[in-house]
């Protein structure tokens, strides 16, 4: 109870004008719009993760990518009526295309863990996946954010 009403009291005083600049630059902050690309948009987790991402007010753009199956995924998240344009790319020869002009990129890439297989052996296959995702990241958005979802 005391800590809501430190809060309350807090919401209740009058802003300094450090805080109302601070509290505008917020808002200037939410009215842009960013371009998400997903890499691995296809897998059991991208398709989740897509739609989230999409669902967003705060994104205008988002490119799916995956080795195979992503334009299913992209037609089904053409139908959720937000301004998120989304586009789709598949295999390695459209990588590059699809970090073009890219704020974020998640990176939900990478195989499961087989039965018989160990964790080293798991790292070592996500491990060279996700080098090559990151690399053309890096190439063709330097300035982007990159995000990372994968095992082990």
């Amino acid at each position: 109870h005391e800590t809501n009403a430190v809060l309350w009291s807090s919401a209740r005083r009058p802003r300094s004008a450090e805080n109302r600049q601070t509290v505008q630059k917020a808002g200037q902050i939410r009215a842009s719009t960013f371009k998400v690309a997903i890499l691995g948009a296809a897998g059991g987790i991208g398709q989740p993760v897509s739609l989230l991402i999409k669902m967003s007010p705060l994104i205008s753009g988002l490119h799916l990518y995956d080795i195979a199956n992503v334009k299913g995924v992209a037609a089904d998240l053409s139908h959720c009526n937000t301004p998120a344009q989304v586009l789709d790319f598949t295999g390695p020869a459209e990588l590059a295309n699809c970090l073009k002009g890219v704020d974020v990129v998640v990176i939900p890439a990478g195989v499961p863990r087989k039965p018989g297989m160990t964790r080293d052996d798991l790292f070592n296959i996500n491990a060279g996946i996700v080098r090559t995702l990151v690399e053309a990241a890096a190439d063709n958005s330097p300035n982007a954010f990159i995000q990372i979802i994968s095992n082990p």
